[in-house]
């Protein structure tokens, strides 16, 4: 195991050095001047030329990229163009709470879509299967923006159970506080949100549980668990489940990179303070150095999940052995 860590450690460089090029390489074709956007329509020709030396966006592309990952291999990830803080700092501000709602949505998906897909295994082919079904169809379906319209309309405007913006004191805070009327506040906060993001995650691993369940309560070490007349709830919980999970594994592990992304959404809508709302001004301002740290850092934390999501399959299931 150790050797297959070291070994995917290493694959970090040339996957990270991947990403950077494309993105780099995308800025620069989007319309745009990132020394016109912030002079403004007062900047005279002068100014702008000038603009364009301090940032460092006179010299051609391949040097820019160049001294980018040197930058970028001593830790040094530039200054914001608009904000004039160091990239490192304005990112720090944003992955904490992008970090608090992907994790949170993460457990609402295991705690909804886990038991879901296994209650429509055990009852296939019934009316609660096909109930189950076609809800995770729909959340499949339905685009998070619209979810989110509906969720702030019942649960904010009409109720008036939870607020409909904003981050509170935030839950990781919380929790280091250990206050529970601070942490109850703070998910108040962060519920809707993460619901929104956790919909099309919750509607997939459902549809992934209940297929992966079917597929292993039809094997026979199953039929024979019955025969010997273990439970109902024995057979799928100590024997279907267990060889059931590692597709649902791998599938929560690549769900955390959607999570990630559907931030960009969420987080704009519900005026959340994470990567996806810094990006998204990061983008419509040209400000390049924000926009290349935020995807070098999803990249990064999709990648480090990923392999611990690999490494966790011998703990689920002991007769893995890694090459």
């Amino acid at each position: 195991m150790l050797q297959y860590t070291v070994r995917r450690l290493l694959l970090f460089f040339p996957v990270m050095l991947g990403v950077l090029l494309v993105v780099f390489l995308t800025l620069r074709l989007v319309p745009g001047d990132p020394a016109v956007v912030y002079l403004g329509l007062e900047g005279s020709a002068e100014e702008i030329a000038e603009a364009r030396v301090r940032l460092g966006l006179d010299q051609p592309v391949p040097v820019q990229f160049a001294r980018y990952v040197s930058n970028v291999l001593q830790g040094e990830f530039g200054r914001s163009i608009f904000q004039g803080s160091r990239v490192t700092e304005v990112l720090g501000q944003a992955l904490t709470p992008t970090l608090e709602l992907a994790a949170l949505a993460l457990v609402i998906t295991v705690v909804v879509a886990l038991p879901l897909g296994i209650l429509a295994a055990a009852r296939a082919n019934t009316p609660l299967d096909l109930i189950v079904t076609v809800g995770a169809l729909l959340g499949v379906s339905m685009p998070l923006f619209w979810f989110a319209i509906l969720a702030i309309q019942l649960f904010s405007l009409q109720l008036g159970w939870l607020p409909s913006f904003g981050r509170g004191e935030g839950l990781f805070p919380s929790l280091a506080s250990g206050s529970i009327v601070q942490l109850g506040e703070s998910l108040r906060y962060a519920f809707l949100p993460a619901l929104t993001l956790a919909l099309g995650p919750i509607a997939i691993v459902t549809r992934l549980t209940r297929g992966s369940m079917l597929e292993v309560l039809a094997l026979d070490y199953v039929r024979t668990a019955r025969s010997k007349g273990l439970s109902e709830r024995a057979v799928i919980y100590r024997h279907a489940l267990r060889n059931a999970f590692l597709p649902i594994l791998t599938v929560l592990g690549l769900q955390f990179g959607t999570l990630l992304g559907g931030a960009v959404i969420t987080e704009s809508i519900y005026a959340w303070p994470g990567l996806g709302r810094l990006v998204v001004g990061a983008i419509n301002q040209r400000d390049y150095p924000v926009v290349q740290g935020t995807v070098i850092v999803v990249a990064l934390l999709v990648s480090l999940v990923n392999l611990l999501i690999d490494l966790s399959y011998a703990f689920v299931n002991p007769r893995i052995r890694y090459g």
